[in-house]
């Protein structure tokens, strides 16, 4: 299948509208849902041009972020830049990043202290009721904040590195609170990051690539109990969130999505890794990572021969 160059220009400072000021946090430039934490101020002085030599950002579709209110955010996951990226979207397009993170984090000495500090939201797994592992996120967006989410709770396994099939704890947040559900397809950080490197490698920039699409609305149908509206959401999201992810990439997102269940490592579950499960791992992830490379350079090698 001929793959297209993905469509959009390198990303600004700022998103049309939004002026250097507050997409920088500067003084009273935004409005107080939308401020970052002074940790995060101060951190993105040396951070964003780091990540921005690292990849070459192009945003595309940032007029779907919503400029008050409550919302959430989530995207696929395809590796440890992941948070660098979406976190350098959201703040130079005026909104503080705020991720879900677990609960016993921040129970970890200076590791929970940062967290606090710097706005993140804490995942209390655990609990007796499930909708009092949320409780922090309702109260955030119910202040009218963003809320940064990945539903498949892990880096995607899918050997063609499409998103997975996700967990429905996004979907039911935002039927909890009313918030809107906004798609987001990340494409390149895994090359500028490759998973199981202990560093980034700069060297050749890579191009990284977000989409975001519009919202999706958290409604239940007419006689629809929670539990299906959460369901029917999730597969709606993913549905997006693969679509927005076929356009960057020129394809056609599989069908059916990868289910993480049916995989024999999952370490998502919580379970401690041997060294075989962490080779399993590795090996895949490698194995991803070779085939979008021959992927790359065959487009690279049509494209040049089209234009002659």
């Amino acid at each position: 299948m001929t793959r297209r160059e993905p469509v959009g220009r390198p990303a600004r400072t700022a998103r049309p509208g939004i002026s250097r000021r507050r997409s920088w946090d500067v003084g009273s430039a935004r409005p107080p849902e939308r401020r970052s934490p002074a940790v995060i101020r101060l951190a993105q002085i040396p951070l964003r041009p780091l990540v921005t030599a690292i990849a070459r950002p192009v945003w595309i579709g940032r007029e779907h972020l919503p400029e008050r209110g409550g919302a959430i955010l989530a995207g696929n996951h395809m590796g440890p830049f992941d948070a660098l990226a979406y976190g350098h979207l959201l703040q130079a397009s005026g909104i503080a990043p705020r991720f879900l993170a677990k609960g016993s984090l921040f129970d970890v000495p200076v590791l929970g202290a940062l967290l606090r500090a710097s706005g993140q939201v804490p995942v209390h797994r655990g609990s007796r009721d499930g909708r009092d592992a949320l409780a922090s996120a309702r109260e955030s967006l119910e202040r009218g904040e963003i809320m940064m989410v990945f539903p498949e709770g892990t880096y995607t396994r899918d050997p063609e590195e499409w998103p997975m099939q996700a967990r429905t704890g996004a979907a039911r947040l935002a039927l909890s609170t009313g918030a809107p559900l906004v798609p987001v397809a990340a494409w390149g950080s895994r090359r500028a990051w490759p998973v199981g490197r202990a560093l980034p490698r700069p060297v050749p920039r890579r191009t990284l690539t977000m989409r975001i699409g519009a919202p999706i609305p958290a409604l239940r149908g007419p006689g629809e109990t929670e539990h299906a509206a959460a369901q029917r959401l999730t597969e709606q999201l993913m549905a997006a969130i693969a679509a927005l992810l076929g356009e960057t990439r020129g394809e056609e997102p599989p069908a059916v999505l990868h289910d993480p269940r049916r995989d024999p490592v999952r370490p998502e579950a919580g379970h401690r890794l041997d060294a075989e499960d962490r080779a399993v791992l590795r090996d895949a992830a490698a194995a991803a990572s070779l085939r979008t490379e021959a992927l790359e350079q065959a487009r690279t090698a049509h494209t040049t021969g089209a234009g002659r």
